[in-house]
């Protein structure tokens, strides 16, 4: 596998059991990245950085330790995930403080040297209403220029509520219009019966991928297609589960690293085959 060609990261969120176990942190992670699965390419959850739901300025402190940490170790940050502030909330005063959060991520990216930053929709209905659209594209266009003028890209994630819907994706995707603006396109995670309309609608926007166990399946033809498309970012392995998670991110990752390697073989040009690790598995 060309893993220069194609680059593979590991979220940080796939040690979240161990995180809330006190068994792991932003540094160990790192160590475990570039020592124990020889991934150059991280993939920030900010749970790692401060507690779920932080609005708050990041610790300056911790983010330069945090550089100085992938500096040594030639370790990028592809993707700063960040839960916590999101765009919509159901008054002014609670939209003004989560702005403001994410526009204290957004520094912190720049600090990290972030390639791309996820921050989510925060429409948690399935539909979308017109206020609520207006607002979150004036601030994505917000968001897109800062990330813009310090050399990133900001956007969604299909992630929960009305950013699972392919034609939602569309419509925020059309009207922000910038070129700093992207998608984190989570494998497979989309409203019922819409799998394979958000494939191909998000291929255009592409920025970042999670690529979760459960996709294994039909991972391949999603990297197929996204390679196509001339997706520029990682294939970035993010596990859920919990428990086992260093050997099951050992397993997800090598189980990925796999598919590359048989498409490259394969040529990338043509629909892809069945994969081996299926075919064990039936």
């Amino acid at each position: 596998m060309n893993e220069k060609k194609y680059p593979i990261s590991i979220a940080s969120y796939s040690f979240h059991g161990m995180l809330s176990e006190g068994r792991t942190n932003i540094f160990t992670y790192l160590e475990d990245l570039k020592y124990r699965y020889n991934v150059d390419y991280a993939d920030i959850w900010s749970g790692y950085l401060a507690p779920w739901g932080n609005l708050d300025p990041i610790d300056g402190d911790l983010l330069k330790k945090i550089k100085l940490s992938m500096d040594e170790k030639g370790i990028t940050l592809a993707n700063l995930c960040v839960d916590g502030p999101h765009l919509w909330m159901d008054t002014e005063e609670e939209r003004g403080k989560h702005y403001d959060g994410a526009f204290n991520y957004m520094k912190a990216a720049v600090v990290l040297g972030a390639k791309t930053v996820r921050i989510d929709v925060g429409v948690r209905e399935d539909a979308i209403t017109d206020e609520q659209f207006d607002y979150v594209v004036k601030v994505y266009r917000d968001l897109a220029d800062f990330a813009g003028n310090n050399n990133m890209r900001v956007g969604t994630e299909n992630h929960w509520g009305a950013s699972r819907d392919p034609k939602v994706l569309d419509r925020i995707y059309n009207a922000v219009n910038h070129k700093a603006y992207g998608h984190l396109f989570h494998f497979g995670n989309f409203i019922e019966g819409q799998k394979e309309a958000g494939l191909e609608t998000v291929l255009k926007m592409a920025m970042h991928t999670h690529v979760p166990a459960d996709s294994m399946p039909f991972a391949k033809e999603y990297i197929r297609k996204l390679v196509n498309a001339d997706y520029k970012g990682t294939f970035s392995i993010e596990h859920h589960s919990s428990k086992h998670e260093y050997e099951r991110v050992a397993w997800q990752l090598a189980t990925v690293k796999g598919l590359i390697t048989e498409l490259e073989e394969e040529g990338f040009d043509k629909i892809s085959s069945a994969d081996y690790f299926s075919g064990i598995y039936k």
